[in-house]
């Protein structure tokens, strides 16, 4: 699967499952913040952030939602 699919898969799992125990372990992986509330400004830092993991981070936080 190309990275931008994987990205938008990511941030339309997280934006449709926000209490999600998955949607708040690929914040944690990706934003680095634990125990904070996943809302509207959460998945915008996301949104910007996830284009620019590496490879690898982005195949974990894929595999977390499929």
């Amino acid at each position: 699967m190309n990275r931008e699919k994987q990205v938008s898969s990511i941030i339309n799992y997280v934006d449709n499952n926000k209490n999600s125990i998955e949607s708040k372990r690929i914040c944690t992986m990706i934003l680095g913040e634990k125990d904070r509330e996943v809302n509207d400004e959460l998945i915008k830092e996301l949104h910007a952030r996830l284009p620019r993991a590496k490879q690898d981070v982005l195949n974990s936080c894929y595999n977390i939602i499929e």
